[in-house]
């Protein structure tokens, strides 16, 4: 059962980084990537070199004639198709990973990842995509989804089926969220998040935005898609600063609680909670940003900056690699769909 990747960004290329590189993602198979505008030369330097994240220290070779990349070893057939139904997908490719970040909205039919089903002859049987879902598109995440085995079990009944991974931002808030109101109840909650610089943010000002140099406000998705994955209907709004920042982000949780807790019943609900193996705790005080890079866990809390106001209110704060954070948790995901299809 092998891979196909869909997209050469970020989140893309750090996906096919760890699967070549990390004992974890060991058993993963990539079998084709298709690049869209992305030349197979431009693929292999952007996986030796990143501006946010350095050298993979990667072994990356190309055999051109063969329009084949090879990662470690792993042998990779490499295409470029701007559309999805005219993308000639390997037959060995039975689950694809949606990460172009176009098509994720499956009420649109231009944005509608289905539309890769159309493809000529391909074997695909089921499509994950490395963003939040779009138009009724769910979203579920291996560490996080209540009744993972159930959600996954109806939707993967119905072959071919998609779905989505939420973002990086909801991987790192339903940790902190889910555990509070598991042990101690939550009565509103409001997230902050300092984030590293997007895509869709401007270099200079202009007709969509603002400079990437500036701090801006923006919305974030991640409140709304924490209550969707948890399947809870706690009261939560929030905010994204994104800033100019290469690669990690800060996370800022403030709950109030239903019942009063001390600092070191929080730190151990979430020692004791279901999602311990994949909580990082730093080894120097106030860890800046660039601190969090390379960490595949979905989030690192920041024990002394736990604060409790009140009794009931409790600050915690953290850090997540907005990059590798996320695209290691999406390949759990990915290794427990691939498990399911056998």
């Amino acid at each position: 059962m092998k891979v196909g990747i869909n997209g050469t960004g970020l989140t893309a290329r750090e996906i096919i980084k760890l699967v070549a590189s990390n004992d974890e993602f060991a058993d993963l198979q990539i079998a084709q990537i298709n690049g869209r505008s992305m030349t197979i030369e431009t693929l292999r330097d952007r996986l030796l070199y990143s501006t946010a994240q350095g050298h993979s220290k990667l072994n990356v070779e190309i055999k051109k004639e063969k329009s084949e990349i090879v990662v470690n070893n792993q042998t990779i057939k490499y295409t470029q198709t701007t559309t999805p139904e005219k993308i000639e997908w390997l037959p060995e490719v039975n689950l694809l990973i949606e990460s172009t970040g176009k098509f994720r909205d499956i009420s649109k039919e231009d944005s509608n990842p289905r539309r890769h089903f159309k493809s000529p002859n391909n074997k695909l049987r089921g499509i994950v995509v490395s963003a939040p879902g779009k138009g009724g598109l769910e979203d579920l995440m291996v560490a996080a989804s209540p009744n993972i085995e159930e959600d996954l079990g109806k939707i993967m009944s119905t072959e071919p089926f998609v779905f989505g991974g939420a973002s990086c931002t909801t991987t790192a808030t339903v940790p902190i969220v889910d555990t509070l109101d598991e042990h101690f109840g939550i009565e509103s909650c409001y997230l902050t998040t300092i984030h590293a610089v997007t895509r869709s943010q401007e270099l200079l000002d202009g007709a969509h935005g603002w400079s990437a140099f500036d701090t801006l406000l923006h919305t974030t998705g991640a409140t709304k898609a924490t209550n969707e994955v948890l399947k809870k209907k706690i009261p939560l709004d929030g905010i994204a600063y994104r800033t100019s920042d290469k690669a990690g982000s800060f996370i800022q949780i403030d709950a109030v609680l239903k019942k009063q807790a001390t600092k070191e019943e929080i730190l151990a609900a979430f020692k004791k909670s279901k999602y311990a193996k994949y909580i990082s705790y730093p080894k120097v005080d106030c860890p800046p940003s660039s601190y969090i890079r390379g960490d595949t866990n979905m989030v690192m809390i920041i024990p002394e900056q736990i604060t409790i106001v009140n009794g009931n209110r409790v600050i915690i704060r953290g850090l997540y690699d907005n990059e590798v954070g996320y695209a290691a948790h999406f390949l759990r995901l990915i290794k427990l769909v691939l498990s399911k299809m056998k």
